[in-house]
């Protein structure tokens, strides 16, 4: 899936994995080491680079790398 690597390329700017070595069910704070601040501002910088608008309400649930692609998938659905 394109949106994956992607995805996982930019992920790997805020921590110190591997997009190679990145699991679909890795944590963003526990397994990745993000914090909630970086975690917002990954959520800011998403928006921008993947052109999606990210309801507040969906993010709140959000804690894995898989779950974080399947609302990537699901907002640019619809758009």
């Amino acid at each position: 899936m394109k949106n994956e690597k992607l995805f996982k390329e930019f992920l790997a700017q805020y921590c110190s994995v591997a997009p190679a070595d990145m699991k679909n069910d890795m944590r963003f704070c526990e397994d990745l080491g993000l914090s909630s601040f970086d975690f917002m501002s990954l959520l800011g910088d998403l928006e921008d680079n993947f052109d999606l608008e990210l309801n507040l309400d969906n993010v709140g649930n959000i804690t894995t790398i898989g779950e974080a692609l399947d609302l990537i998938c699901m907002a640019q659905k619809i758009l």
